[in-house]
């Protein structure tokens, strides 16, 4: 765990000096939020970071790699973005209500994200604004329910069972004027803290997540979806819809795909600190989230291996499928970024 954390602390360092060396002039604000930030951090986590940018040059900043044995992932996010953040219009609202500032190109910038915070604390505060959100998200999770109409495995009923827990959970935050500044990471245990949350609501979460099987988990979706809609007062019809076609199987792109390895390896993490400690419900969002990225590169049944009573079975797959995705890579011509310490990631300038 130390070691992990002076690996991160000097990381922040380098970030917020390599932009200020190289480009401060293209590059508005820098940010770092989630388990860094809050507190939350283990052995295994990684720095998350975000930069708007100022310049097309400034899109020049975004990179990926694996230090140590951890992904990494410093992406660009556009102002019209954060914009959307601040208006729950995405849920990724603690990017914007809990990040904290390591580069300020300008205190015009800085206004303009305090600004933006502002702005996410009134819609919040706004009744009838958070209820049109809130209704919105039930729509989304309707939507989920009706591709549920026509799941062929385990693994995209698990998956579709997963995003409608998810959609819900922040439908209901939303409703009741907050939201998860954990994230992921505490959604469960702080659904449970909102005052007025019905137990049922809390009950449809956990059952999901306990659910002996996907089709199980599919009727526990369902069964939450009706007891929000009651909850908030609002109606959403089902319809059953069939789910967006996964990619072709054209010609792979070793580099590019090692570029989403990057990216997703801190994912894999998750899954094996989760399940090192007992934790059903973390795991089995991050296997979600994992399965929707894999879903994008191929026939990758990862979230079949769910059983919250044996998480061991599920670590075991993400293990098999990281490395037969690596092994997919090496023979496509990918380079994955990897370093063996900081010394030697600073010496290659995090390329």
């Amino acid at each position: 765990m130390e070691r992990r954390k002076e690996i991160n602390g000097r990381l922040v360092r380098w970030i917020a000096e390599k932009v200020e060396r190289e480009y401060a002039k293209d590059i508005s604000l820098v940010l770092i939020y989630g388990s860094y930030v809050n507190g939350t951090a283990n052995s295994r986590s990684d720095v998350d970071c975000y930069f708007i940018p100022k310049t097309e040059r400034g899109y020049e900043m975004a990179t990926g790699f694996i230090l140590e044995g951890v992904g990494y992932d410093i992406f660009p996010m556009s102002w019209e973005r954060v914009e959307r953040i601040a208006c729950l219009r995405e849920n990724l609202t603690p990017l914007v209500g809990d990040a904290e500032i390591i580069f300020c190109g300008s205190a015009e910038d800085m206004a303009r994200f305090q600004g933006m915070q502002e702005k996410l604390q009134c819609c919040l505060a706004d009744g009838a604004y958070v209820r049109e959100i809130a209704e919105e998200l039930c729509r989304e999770a309707g939507r989920f329910c009706g591709m549920l109409e026509h799941v062929r495995t385990e693994t995209e009923a698990w998956k579709l069972a997963g995003m409608v827990i998810m959609t819900l959970a922040d439908a209901v935050a939303v409703f009741h004027h907050e939201y998860f500044h954990f994230g992921l990471k505490q959604q469960f245990e702080d659904l449970m803290k909102i005052r007025k949350v019905p137990e049922e609501i809390v009950e449809g979460y956990r059952s999901v997540v306990k659910a002996a099987s996907g089709n199980e988990a599919v009727v526990c979706a369902r069964k939450m979806l009706a007891d929000v809609c009651r909850h908030l007062g609002v109606v959403v019809p089902v319809q059953a819809t069939v789910a967006d076609a996964k990619p072709g199987g054209g010609a792979i792109d070793g580099m590019q795909l090692a570029g989403l390895y990057e990216e997703i390896s801190s994912t894999f993490n998750k899954i094996y600190v989760c399940c090192e400690a007992g934790n059903a419900v973390l795991a089995f969002l991050s296997a979600v989230c994992l399965q929707r990225e894999l879903d994008e590169v191929g026939e990758y049944d990862l979230l079949e291996a769910f059983d919250h009573r044996a998480l061991g079975r599920l670590a075991e797959a993400a293990r098999r499928i990281e490395a037969e995705l690596v092994g997919l890579i090496e023979e496509n011509g990918g380079r994955i970024r990897r370093y063996g310490s900081f010394e030697e990631f600073a010496a290659h300038g995090g390329c």
